[in-house]
């Protein structure tokens, strides 16, 4: 396989430049097997001038998830911070602003940038990116379609995370009424955790790229926890079917955002 990635791309046409940006693209995700990343970032720049810059988001998500991904392999595992930084370097070089008239683009590459921002930075608050966001619930003939907004689904957990680690009750609930199918659920009287569980299961049920990322982090929860602490000890709890860990978990994030506040310094 390696050997066949050395083989060079054949002479082409502009009328084929798609089809070629595809190719380098492939041969990008290779790489990345073998953690080259050198290559991998070589084949992604060749992919990038080679379609419509509108276009060109698709392809940065790509590329960054894919340094997210070296979070498996065991030789990195050490230095997490690293492979955040490259991750986040990739995903700033889209330009926000070019998304705008794409809400669930922006809502994809904004989780995306947000997470990995919280990740790296010492100062654990709401990244920014989220004021200008769109937070109404996604239409159902969006959600029971699944060749529709699928970036949205693939990266929208990390989101989800962003409010785990920051213990935000209000923001988590937010996210949660954006993709709720069950509205007797999601207004109604019940725990925040029980509003969690049933979304979430709900969510991973009926689009399969929202489960995919659910289950990467889940899997990878013990080498985040230098990074995200909050996340990393929520996940164990789950795992481990900690009820009362769970219980307190979010009973300790159902205050305002003052007692909020006041729980993070205490912890």
């Amino acid at each position: 396989m390696h050997a066949l990635l050395k083989e060079a791309i054949p002479e082409f046409d502009s009328s084929e430049s798609r089809m070629v940006a595809s190719l380098h693209q492939q041969k990008a995700r290779a790489y990345a097997l073998f953690a080259e990343n050198s290559e991998m970032d070589r084949h992604f720049e060749a992919a990038v001038n080679l379609v419509d810059q509108a276009e060109a988001w698709k392809l940065y998500l790509d590329w960054a998830n894919l340094y997210l991904m070296q979070l498996r392999v065991p030789q990195l595992q050490e230095n997490p911070q690293l492979i955040f930084e490259d991750a986040l370097r990739i995903i700033m070089r889209v330009s926000l602003s070019t998304l705008k008239k794409d809400r669930y683009a922006l809502w994809a590459v904004s989780s995306f940038q947000a997470f990995c921002e919280l990740a790296v930075s010492t100062d654990k608050s709401l990244p920014s990116v989220y004021e200008t966001l769109d937070f109404s619930p996604i239409p159902l003939d969006l959600i029971n379609k699944a060749d529709k907004i699928k970036e949205f689904y693939a990266h929208f957990f990390k989101s989800i995370a962003v409010a785990i680690e920051l213990r935000d009750a209000e923001f988590l609930l937010k996210l949660l009424k954006m993709i709720s199918v069950d509205d007797a659920t999601i207004l109604g009287e019940g725990t925040l955790l029980t509003k969690f569980q049933q979304t979430v299961s709900d969510t991973m049920d009926m689009r399969t790229e929202f489960a995919t990322e659910f289950n990467f982090f889940y899997s990878l929860a013990p080498v985040l926890k230098s990074n995200l602490p909050n996340f990393s000890l929520f996940i164990g709890y789950l795992e481990s079917q900690n009820v009362g860990g769970l219980h307190f978990f979010f009973t300790a994030s159902k205050y305002t955002i003052t007692t909020l506040s006041l729980f993070k310094v205490l912890i």
